[in-house]
């Protein structure tokens, strides 16, 4: 009997060795990136820029009802008077996102995904007119709709990136990263920190962020006096962003190693930041509040 206690107690202690192999060196990397963010007057800046964005409009690539509520995987689409579009995340084409909605099947009980279309298939024509590419992070569920959208496109657009979005990856966005570096974009690299801008893009901040991967990168985008700030998946729902609510251990330690010190900031800074009337904070997996917030859907 002691023999059979002990062996367990050396595999208990083995898988421990093992997961602590394998989680330890992601979090902190993800503990490594705590950029400056920038305050108010940093960011109301971009809304005196001239010749700035004239529309924001968003296309939902797939819908999943989960227990808590209704996951969206959104694309967000930023044009300028002419015609330039810089596009914000690519979703997943449909397989991708049935095969992606089957995790939340097993693991929440949700509902099967429903896919309704890649970007190219709901963008149409428009997708000729994108010139510029951002990503919030690499997360599959963000970054693998860049392969239909690059066998349609073909070349002619850039992929703006922070270094940490460049070169820091993890087990959970290395073949995002992969897809992004081995696609039709041409590298776009931002530097510094703070809010770094794009030239041909004029009304737009880039803010590298941090938290949920080290990658992970707000756009801020002025529009007709108002700014939307794209949070990424600081949270997954408006709700436990503005209750400061986070993800929970499983999530935050075992899944997805997070800085979840770095994502309560977030959450906080961004709370603050929503409250403000020219300011209203996008969670792109909430696509009930993206249609509340008065941001007009695309339709072809």
């Amino acid at each position: 009997m002691r023999a059979l206690v002990k062996v367990l107690m050396v595999l208990v202690l083995l898988c421990l060795v093992l997961v602590g192999f394998f989680l330890v060196p992601p979090h902190l990397q993800v503990r490594g990136v705590e950029p400056p963010l920038p305050d108010d007057a940093q960011l109301r800046a971009l809304l005196s820029v001239d010749n700035g964005p004239v529309s924001v409009r968003f296309v939902n690539t797939s819908t999943q009802q989960l227990p808590t509520g209704r996951l969206g995987h959104v694309v967000l689409l930023a044009e300028w008077a002419n015609g330039n579009v810089l596009m914000l995340d690519a979703g997943m084409d449909r397989a991708n996102a049935i095969e992606f909605g089957r995790l939340m099947e097993t693991a929440l009980g949700a509902d099967p995904a429903v896919p309704h279309g890649n970007i190219v298939e709901l963008l149409g024509d428009k997708i000729q007119r994108i010139v510029g590419v951002g990503f919030t992070h690499l997360h599959i569920d963000h970054t693998q709709g860049i392969e239909p959208f690059c066998e349609a496109r073909g070349p002619g657009a850039r992929v703006y990136q922070t270094s940490w979005q460049a070169e820091l990856h993890n087990f959970n966005t290395e073949q995002g990263a992969s897809i992004v570096a081995n696609s039709c974009l041409q590298p776009g690299a931002l530097s510094g920190e703070g809010i770094m801008t794009i030239d041909d893009l004029p009304g737009v901040g880039v803010v590298g962020l941090g938290g949920h991967t080290p990658g992970s990168t707000l756009f801020a985008i002025a529009d007709k006096g108002r700014l939307w700030l794209v949070s990424g998946d600081t949270t997954n729902t408006k709700t436990d962003l503005l209750t400061n609510t986070g993800k929970g251990f499983l999530y935050s330690y075992l899944l997805v190693p997070e800085n979840t010190t770095r994502t309560e900031e977030l959450r906080l800074w961004f709370a603050r930041l929503d409250s403000n009337p020219d300011m209203t904070v996008i969670v792109p997996h909430d696509v009930g509040d993206i249609e509340a917030s008065g941001m007009l859907e695309f339709t072809r």
